[in-house]
């Protein structure tokens, strides 16, 4: 199945992908959902060296194969898929994920073909996604993803191996394309590494993937952040210490004023009741036996030093709103 008529929405802008290790019995599934779908124009499925007869359970269904003569992994599977692939487009899907849908590729590839975004991934529904509303720095992964082929050739080939890629692929279309959608797809699941290779071999292969994907992460915001957003996370910092010291440097100018035991007595009256409260017995003793001269010469120093670097960093301070609003209208759910 080279070639099939298109959907008319996309016009045959769309080649589905599959990578595929040992996946024979839950391939079938996949592709009985991908053969149906009028809108790919071809389907190709990288056999990742399998030893299962998965290669023999893709041509059932008259998919183009391809054929690994080793395990190489996830991401060399799917770049060699789109070095195939014949569109523009690419709907990468796993060899184990149930419940899929048309309904459901259709969602994953409105933004995509509506060009109002690079990529589009399906999340499954196992919450992991909420990690990442809390945590932005916590990646959103999913195999089931709409990307172009422009996006695609950004990425560095250092990144298209193992479990890399996709962690690669969110930050690149966050920074230097038009951003990614997500949705959480209701009813699709996937095989866990566990139940297909046992409990060790299966969480084994999950800590691999885990280091893969946080290393990445840590690579990705190290060497590739754009200069704009490396210099507003600076000027953020700065610009939190100048906030942060004026207000501690005006605290202790109040502690000079009111006395600075009877201060700190007062602040911290309960917890001083604690003999366990270690850090206000700290205080109390350093108020007793600093000179109140030092402790204005200390306040004067923050105070000046921090109310300096405030001044200097708010003109400068779009930088960082700059780069908030950038990441975040870029990874906005749809």
């Amino acid at each position: 199945m080279d070639k099939q008529a298109g959907h008319p929405r996309n016009g045959g802008r769309v080649t589905a992908i599959v990578s595929a290790y040992n996946e024979a019995p839950r391939l079938g599934a996949v592709l009985q959902v991908l053969a149906t779908y009028p809108g790919f124009r071809e389907i190709i499925v990288i056999d990742d060296g399998s030893t299962d007869g998965t290669r023999e359970a893709a041509e059932k269904w008259g998919v183009r194969v391809a054929r690994n003569e080793t395990n190489r992994g996830k991401g060399y599977s799917m770049s060699r898929g789109v070095t195939l692939a014949q569109s523009d487009i690419i709907f990468f899907s796993d060899a184990d994920i149930t419940g899929l849908t048309h309904e459901t590729i259709d969602l994953i590839l409105a933004p995509v073909l509506e060009g109002v975004a690079d990529m589009a991934i399906g999340m499954t529904d196992r919450k992991w996604y909420l990690v990442h509303e809390m945590l932005a720095f916590v990646p959103l992964l999913g195999g089931e993803r709409a990307v172009t082929k422009s996006l695609w050739q950004k990425v560095p080939e250092y990144y298209k191996q193992h479990f890399r890629i996709e962690v690669a692929l969110n930050f690149f279309s966050m920074y230097y394309g038009k951003g990614y959608r997500y949705n959480v797809l209701p009813g699709v699941t996937q095989t866990i590494k566990e139940e297909k290779y046992g409990f060790w071999q299966g969480f084994l292969a999950r800590i691999k993937m885990y280091y893969n994907v946080f290393s990445a992460q840590v690579r990705l915001n190290i060497r590739h952040t754009p200069r704009i957003v490396r210099e507003g996370r600076g000027l953020g910092l700065l610009a939190l210490y100048g906030a942060v010291g004026t207000v501690l440097g005006l605290v202790v100018f109040i502690a000079i004023y009111f006395g600075p035991v009877a201060f700190v007595r007062y602040l911290f009256e309960e917890k001083l009741r604690d003999p366990t409260a270690y850090l206000a017995h700290a205080l109390l003793n350093f108020a007793r036996f600093t000179a109140t001269d030092h402790l204005a010469l200390i306040g004067l120093l923050i105070f000046i030093s921090s109310i300096s670097i405030f001044l200097l960093t708010r003109k400068n301070l779009g930088y960082l709103l700059y780069s908030f609003l950038y990441k975040f209208k870029n990874g906005r759910k749809r």
